[in-house]
């Protein structure tokens, strides 16, 4: 199959006048054009419909205006918090109670004048990790949302420079553009850095006062974290805003069916011929000789090179957090299973709230950076069975429901479920004290090194697993999907078999893609190209 642009003297001035690209004839019944604005259905009669803006770009944007508002929220209740000083108000509240401790702790609390920009919030401590686990999924919506826009104006500008090799990338890994551009590596840091310090900030909103006396269920909030919190969603924010008016996206669907075919449909890649049955680990094979059927594909752990280190990676983490609960348990001498609480503070006396703010980031990088690369695995997954969908009565449906696309297999769903989970147990592992600072809890740790074991073995699971069946495993290669799929169509796809190319004594199949119904299956004991 060849590739030409359409550009017919009689269309020159009409294509001109509509502002509308050159379209490649691409040999299908219906060629799927997207522009950024809108898209375009090419019939083989040359005649144009349009069709609306999608659902995903309405969800993007509806995302990065959510985001923006909360930061936004946050930061007004900071400024709030900062400006009316209720250190008198609390201090009057509490002589009313009679109890001196309280009032000394609270005389020498606010002896700094930055902690006595704070309200004292009595509220249990089932209330307060409850709440905290509250901030962390709302921060994890807001960084869903961020980052679904970086890593769609990241994918297209990779293509635009002819480096994009899967419709998965590691986002904040893989720049594209110049040092300071919209998705260049001072981006892609900053987007880092600002996911770290939101999920930090978001375990640090209540600080729990448990040094004065649990009968009171004291709990602090500072300026500090609300101000973190919302700058750091209002820069993600802002980011996505100017990248996703200012970047060039051909559409906004995170579907390999729908990447490729725009890609196709825009003559950025070609279909080679003759590779209907090759898959994702006969991709740069030199020949096109015909090869039979094969019962088992390859796992992702065969099919990409990142994903045994993002594997590796996981596992040194839930080792990490095993390893430093373990050590403290060890040093305290005292039984997990005791009743008592064991915390370390690591020789860090209390100190401004700003710098022990950020020792909590640092360490939460960890955490985060583990979890973001595994976005990788599961997203190369959720790709795979997306495609082979196609070779199921139900077929593939290009250009579906955004939201089911991102978050329809199990191996996504249980990766957002794991996101919230782990960085609430992290941020009870490790915390502020009022008046104490920085701590670690032996047993949220281990509990915290646990978790990153089971996430260990569910990404490790995903990696090593191989899908059974002779349709082709392409993992949202872009490449293999064009050669794998012949017929483009803005209808559910089918893939199977679809005739003899020639007779002979070994007869030689083709297998492919329809629109117009399932495809019977393929022959197993004949060779196809």
């Amino acid at each position: 199959m060849s590739y030409s642009y359409l550009r017919d003297a009689d269309d020159d001035e009409e294509t001109k006048s509509n502002s509308l690209p050159y379209y490649p004839r691409t040999g299908s019944s219906i060629s799927l054009v997207t522009t950024s604005k809108r898209s375009w259905l090419l019939k083989p009669d040359g005649t144009l419909d349009v069709v609306p803006v999608t659902r995903a770009k309405q969800l993007a944007l509806s995302g990065l205006i959510f985001t923006l508002l909360a930061g936004i929220a946050f930061v007004t209740i900071s400024i709030s918090v900062y400006v009316i000083s209720p250190g008198r108000v609390e201090k009057q509240k509490a002589s009313n109670t009679n109890d001196s401790s309280l009032l000394e702790w609270l005389h020498q609390f606010q002896a700094d004048p930055a902690k006595e920009r704070t309200i004292f919030v009595p509220i249990s401590y089932t209330a307060n990790i409850a709440l905290s686990l509250l901030f962390t999924i709302l921060v994890t919506v807001c960084t869903e949302a961020t980052g679904y826009v970086h890593g769609m104006t990241l994918k297209w500008g990779l293509a635009d420079e002819c480096r994009l090799t899967f419709n998965a990338n590691l986002r904040l890994f893989s720049p594209s553009g110049s040092a300071f551009s919209m998705n260049g590596p001072v981006v892609n840091a900053l987007y880092g850095i600002t996911m770290v310090f939101a999920y930090a900030a978001s375990s640090s909103l209540l600080l729990r006062a448990t040094k004065l006396n649990t009968d009171l269920g004291l709990s602090i909030i500072s300026f500090i974290p609300l101000l973190v919190l919302g700058l750091t969603l209002v820069i993600q924010a802002t980011l996505g805003l100017v990248a996703f008016y200012h970047t060039p996206v051909l559409t906004w669907s995170s579907s390999p069916l729908d990447v490729t075919s725009a890609l196709v449909s825009h003559g950025r890649i070609r279909r080679r011929p003759k590779r209907c049955m090759r898959s994702i680990l006969g991709i740069y094979d030199p020949t096109d000789d015909p090869i039979r059927p094969s019962p088992r594909q390859p796992s992702p752990w065969a099919s990409h090179k990142l994903v045994a280190r993002v594997v590796y990676l996981v596992w040194s983490i839930a080792l990490l957090w095993l390893v430093i609960g373990g050590s403290i348990v060890w040093e305290r001498g005292v039984s997990f299973v005791s009743g008592e609480w064991i915390y370390w503070d690591g020789g860090v006396p209390p100190g401004p709230l700003l710098l022990q703010s950020l020792l909590i980031g640092v360490l939460q990088s960890v955490v985060t950076i583990g979890v973001h690369c595994c976005e990788l695995v599961t997203t190369l997954a959720r790709d795979e069975g997306i495609w082979r969908k196609a070779s199921s009565g139900k077929g593939a449906e290009p250009g579906g429901n955004p939201l089911k696309v991102l978050f329809g297999g199990w191996q996504s769903m249980g990766l957002l479920v794991a996101k919230p989970l782990v960085h609430w147990i992290f941020g009870l592992a490790v915390s502020l004290e009022a008046g104490e600072g920085f701590k670690i809890a032996a047993q949220y740790m281990l509990v915290l090194g646990c978790c990153m074991i089971i996430v260990a073995i569910f990404i490790t699971v995903i990696a090593i697993r191989r899908p059974s069946g002779p349709q082709p495993a392409a993992y949202g290669h872009i490449q293999t999907l064009a050669d794998l799929v012949d017929e483009w169509s803005t209808k559910t796809m089918y893939w199977g078999h679809k005739g003899d190319l020639g007779e002979g004594p070994w007869p030689v199949c083709h297998a492919g893609t329809t629109g117009e119904g399932v495809l019977p299956p393929v022959k197993m004991e004949e060779v196809y190209a």
